[in-house]
């Protein structure tokens, strides 16, 4: 009895070439002019793509650039925070959800982007109660 091999090794050579699409963009490569618009709409077409690696890289360049714009950096947290969502990635989400939440309620909080706030409280809610209280 002769297995015929093709079809598996056409799938296997397939999904190689298909992930090969999805590159992760290294940070030292990404032109320092980028601006935090550009930036963060690199990393939403990236993750519209559910390449979140590469989202998580423009998202994490943002911070690393713009970190002191308080709004820049609060947006950028929070996509990440919502990337971990994404991938069930309860415990950490809910470190950076409440992270963000936080600083809402310190002073300067209420110059900061209200919609973060609110994204940030749904995607709280959206963890499993049960993955929520092992932080506790």
């Amino acid at each position: 009895m002769k297995r015929n091999f093709t079809p598996v090794l056409l799938g296997a050579v397939l999904l190689f070439t298909l992930s090969g699409c999805r590159s992760v963009p290294n940070p030292a490569d990404v032109p320092v002019e980028l601006s935090i618009a550009e930036l963060n709409q690199q990393g939403q077409k990236a993750f519209d793509a559910s390449n979140y690696k590469a989202a998580e890289v423009y998202y994490q360049l943002i911070i690393d650039r713009y970190g002191t714009d308080l709004s820049a950096l609060t947006g950028a947290e929070f996509e990440i925070a919502h990337l971990r969502v994404k991938q069930k990635s309860w415990e950490d989400a809910k470190t950076r959800l409440d992270t963000i939440i936080t600083r809402y309620a310190v002073t300067g909080g209420a110059t900061l982007p209200p919609e973060y706030l609110v994204l940030a409280k749904n995607d709280l809610a959206r963890i499993p109660v049960s993955e929520s209280k092992k932080k506790e």
